[in-house]
């Protein structure tokens, strides 16, 4: 490899421009084709080394150009130090230069439209036919061949030697873990990755063009790499529950796109308990709080820190870091303290921060004493639960999750109580020898205690809490969550990046944080990550669940996916981009929708109940029809219709008609259902919406129970659930008769018509 020169001007010059000037206005050129090293710019009175390149797995540190490698043309961006006759330095801005490889061959085929879309591509002739079989590693074999089958809708067989029209998965390691490259011949397809993480990236290329195509690929040989090492997705499942089998599909879907990094907010707080406090009610008795987590923790009060509505049992959630590791997506646990810490403090009621605030005193009930070494050994105690060997489990929990979050956001006490504790947290995290993830705060938090930085990745969400230069040169890694740009908070007035998918799509550069800019490739930008925070619960709740979040989720992911996996330059505009989308459709064996293979009414003659029916649950748009008579209206409990994704109950606890979903919400039509009287009930699900009609007339009384018996703007989504009729039902049902019917246009995107009650 060539060594990398350093440029120095021989003398000063009077007058000189001002260094950052100079640095932001260097003569960079592309080097030439196949060139191994590029060339250092020069500077009068200024010495100018590179710093980085954005792609550094085409440009290494020093500078070195992987020509061999190349393809075809590449744009990287890169940046340069530049140091002063004093000594002082700056970072320049980013410079775009186009790498070429030494021959410049003919195209044959064009490049295959993926999302992300493909770095490199060099055409070939004819196309390869996909058979039916794959040779892959033993762990991902049958999470591949399954995926494989569900897009051309055939079985797809694991074979031990490679065949005409079989593809071939191999460990490469002289490519970087998520590098992939695609040898495309009539005979077969041979992938190379890096690591797993690269098979399953080059996976998703080829079941992107299979699903496009049918069955073929066009032959040419592909190089694939991201930009960015991390690109991820916050989901706060703390204040809203969301089922196992939500994440499931959410996994699924980022996988798809080639995002790697799911932030699940495991717990959390309504944050609005000054509405409470205003009415003369104590927030810490009536604010919603949620640990999602199973865990042993239990205060000297007999509060339980485990929510009580949804929670994952620590061996789920084994299972769920498993899942996504092989789709190759990390999961990054975050317990948030000492903020947003209703949860822990109603465990340990006596760790109640009693120093001064700065503001918001009306929301101390959520703020853990930082200041007290009680605190953190009691939060460490709880991390410790996770990060530890469980005895029954064999492992740690969190044994898998290389990252584990720490929260520390919005702490409205004293700096230095801050600072402490976060330094103290952090510290216990990296012994255990996890790396510690912290929400940026120290531009806030001014003061002299030291935090810990080495070592540490910090989320840079707000430029007030926490500025992008002054992280990094405390020596954090950074990944841009700028509230401004990245934050959804579903159902408000504010914080509405999904209102905003055109823009970013065109316009948002990963490493723009707030009014910052770093380079594209500096060493502590590791990536970016756009949040849905879930503020909308307790008072504020309107019923809201995965399904109607579905849409603000997937068509963020794509976008953020684009950007952070490929160049500064999107290959196509935004509505081509969105067609492109729909027509890939959803993840392989991902259904969030729930929608039925074939749109065909679904009838039942009911002799007798229970009555198992046996059938996938159905997702709107439906209408359900049945004549029940109910010989007793009293007992609570029973079942007009019941599986997995919930309950149609004839019966609720109040003695009136209502579901119950599998993420506990809980709605009421608010009328009973007459006994000895045999009745039509119709019920009309829609997106946003469940409709109740008996004999013709509408149940309009319809409440959230779950939330303090929530009437306005509600909805209430409900994935009919088909599985059994009549459990525990005292009565009979007759001239059942369920009828799907297709959703809008682009439904496979999860698109919700203007005007419907789950418009977002």
């Amino acid at each position: 490899m060539l060594a990398l020169a350093v440029a120095l001007a021989a003398a000063p010059v009077p007058g000189q421009q001002p260094l950052q000037k100079i640095a932001d206005s260097l003569e960079v050129t592309s080097p030439a084709p196949g060139a191994k090293t590029l060339q250092l710019p020069k500077a009068q009175n200024a010495k100018v080394e590179f710093l980085c390149a954005d792609y550094e797995q085409i440009v290494d540190k020093k500078g070195n150009i992987k020509a061999d490698a190349l393809l075809s043309e590449v744009p990287v961006n890169v940046a340069f130090k530049v140091t002063g006759a004093d000594g002082k330095s700056v970072i320049s801005k980013d410079y775009e230069l186009k790498l070429q490889p030494a021959d410049a061959a003919l195209q044959g085929n064009a490049k295959p439209v993926v999302v992300p879309a493909l770095l490199e591509w060099r055409g070939g002739e004819g196309n390869f036919t996909f058979g039916n079989s794959i040779v892959a590693p033993k762990e991902l074999a049958e999470v591949f061949s399954s995926e494989f089958g569900a897009v051309v809708g055939r079985p797809v067989s694991v074979k031990n030697k490679a065949g005409k029209g079989s593809i071939l998965f191999s460990v490469d390691k002289a490519l970087d873990a998520e590098c992939y490259t695609l040898d495309i011949r009539p005979e077969g397809v041979v992938v190379k990755g890096g690591d797993r993480a690269g098979l399953v990236w080059g996976a998703r290329s080829l079941m992107q063009i299979l699903r496009q195509t049918g069955g073929t690929v066009p032959c040419g040989r592909a190089a694939d790499m991201p930009r960015f090492r991390v690109r991820g997705f916050m989901l706060d499942v703390a204040r809203t529950p969301i089922t196992l089998e939500a994440i499931k599909d959410i996994i699924r879907m980022m996988s798809w796109f080639k995002m790697n990094d799911l932030h699940l907010h495991l717990s959390d707080n309504y944050i609005f308990h000054e509405q409470y406090v205003d009415e003369g009610k104590d927030p810490f008795k009536e604010s919603y709080a949620a640990f999602r987590l199973e865990s042993n923790v239990v205060g000297p009060n007999g509060h339980k820190l485990t929510a009580q509505d949804v929670f994952y049992t620590k061996k789920e959630f084994m299972e769920l870091v498993q899942f996504a590791k092989l789709r190759g997506v990390n999961i990054v646990p975050e317990f948030d303290v000492p903020g947003h810490a209703l949860a822990f403090t109603r465990v340990r009621p006596d760790l109640i921060y009693q120093g001064p605030m700065n503001h918001f005193e009306k929301r101390r009930c959520e703020m853990l004493d930082a200041s007290s070494d009680e605190t953190l050994r009691f939060v460490n105690s709880v991390f410790d639960e996770f990060l530890n060997k469980d005895a029954k489990l064999g492992k740690a929990v969190f044994g898998d999750c290389k990252v584990v979050h720490v929260g520390a956001d919005e702490f409205f006490g004293a700096a230095e109580d801050y600072r402490r504790f976060a330094d103290g947290l952090l510290k216990h995290v990296l012994a255990k020898h996890h790396t510690p993830r912290i929400w940026g705060s120290l531009n806030t938090k001014k003061g002299k205690t030291p935090v810990q930085a080495k070592g540490v990745q910090m989320n840079l969400w707000n430029g007030g809490w926490a500025k992008a230069w002054d992280s990094v040169e405390q020596g954090y890694d950074v990944i841009n969550t700028n509230d401004g740009h990245l934050y959804i908070v579903p159902f408000a007035p504010y914080y509405r990046m999904d209102k905003n998918h055109k823009w970013v799509y065109n316009h948002w550069l990963p490493n723009r944080i707030g009014n910052e800019t770093l380079p594209a490739g500096h060493p502590q930008l590791i990536g970016a990550t756009f949040a849905v925070w879930n503020d909308m619960t307790d008072r504020k709740h309107t019923g809201y669940g995965a399904y109607d979040l579905w849409k603000t989720i997937s068509e963020s992911s794509d976008i953020v996916s684009q950007k952070m996996w490929g160049t500064t330059s999107v290959p196509r505009d935004f509505e081509a981009h969105r067609a492109l989308i729909e027509k890939l459709g959803f993840a392989p064996q991902c259904n969030p929708l729930y929608l039925p293979k074939e749109y065909k009414p679904i009838e039942a003659k009911v002799t007798s109940v229970p009555y198992r029916l046996n059938r996938p649950a159905l997702g709107p748009n439906y209408e359900l029809t049945m004549e029940v008579e109910l010989k007793d209206n009293k007992t609570a409990g029973q079942e007009l219709l019941s599986g997995s994704s919930g309950r149609l109950l004839a019966v609720n606890s109040r003695g009136h008609v209502g579901f119950v979903r599998d993420d506990t919400m809980e709605f009421d039509f608010g009328v009973a259902l007459p006994v000895g009287k045999k009745v039509k009930l119709q019920l009309i699900g829609t997106p946003g919406s469940t409709r109740l009609f008996i004999d013709g007339q509408e149940a309009k009384d319809v409440s959230l129970v779950s939330f303090h018996d929530n009437k306005a703007d509600l909805c209430s989504t409900f994935i009919l659930p088909l599985n059994t009729i009549g459990m525990n039902l005292r009565g009979t049902v007759s001239s059942f008769r369920v009828v799907p019917s297709k959703p809008g246009e682009n439904a496979a995107a999860g698109i919700i018509k203007e005007g419907q009650a789950t418009q977002l």
